[in-house]
């Protein structure tokens, strides 16, 4: 485990955020500290507002890691509309994904895998890596920073009142990331805006959550 950014002096945080950035889906669940105690937990997942159609956004648990690149023509004004902005060039999630399914030369996925692989520029833009000269490019690194970026605007969205740089959050990588592909992920979590971030290895998530549930099991049963 490591911390990045963390500030000691700021411990009051109300809400601890677990945020996944999966291979194939992206997730954020949360703990409202204030609402928990010994014997129980006030825990919840974001509902996750993105594009399921030109136009049309919906809220879903988990958003899916593919980050479509429309050409400059491909869409009417405000097809690409959040619900936290009308400037988006690009589309991240559920959108993404089916449009990028017909025109897979404008479909980033499998970011995740990129950030570890060694024979890459991480920080260049090479993907989509089969894409035209044509087509626009971004780099792994930007691609995460993306991810991860809608995930606190959504966040943000939902919670006005908690933003989300004052919260205490949690990123999980999995276990095989070498010291570089933990270091493009802090990364990539700062430049969106991931102030008070942890980095945890996935197998060190399973550990916790089993000990806070035994924890917790003891606390009721007392």
């Amino acid at each position: 485990m490591s911390d990045v950014n963390h500030d000691p002096m700021h411990s009051t945080a109300r809400y601890s955020i677990g945020v996944d950035l999966g291979t194939t889906h992206c997730a954020l669940s949360y703990v409202d500290m204030n609402a928990s105690d010994g014997e129980k937990t006030a825990q919840g997942v974001l509902s996750i507002p993105q594009l399921t159609a030109p136009g049309a956004a919906e809220e879903r648990e988990l958003l899916p890691s593919f980050l479509y690149l429309p050409h400059d023509n491909e869409l009417a004004r405000g097809d690409m509309t959040l619900p936290w902005t009308q400037e988006r060039r690009f589309i991240v999630g559920e959108l993404a994904r089916s449009r990028g399914a017909g025109t897979p030369i404008r479909l980033v996925s499998s970011a995740k895998s990129w950030l570890c692989h060694p024979g890459v520029d991480h920080r260049a833009a090479i993907l989509p890596a089969d894409a035209p000269e044509k087509v626009e490019r971004v780099s792994p690194m930007e691609s995460s920073v993306r991810y991860l970026t809608h995930l606190r605007e959504a966040w943000n969205h939902a919670h006005p009142d908690v933003p989300f740089d004052q919260q205490d959050v949690t990123v999980t990588i999995p276990a095989s990331f070498d010291p570089a592909a933990r270091e493009l992920t802090a990364e990539a979590a700062a430049a969106a805006g991931y102030g008070r971030m942890t980095l945890l290895e996935e197998p060190q998530v399973a550990l916790s959550i089993a000990g806070f549930r035994r924890a917790t099991a003891r606390g009721a049963s007392r």
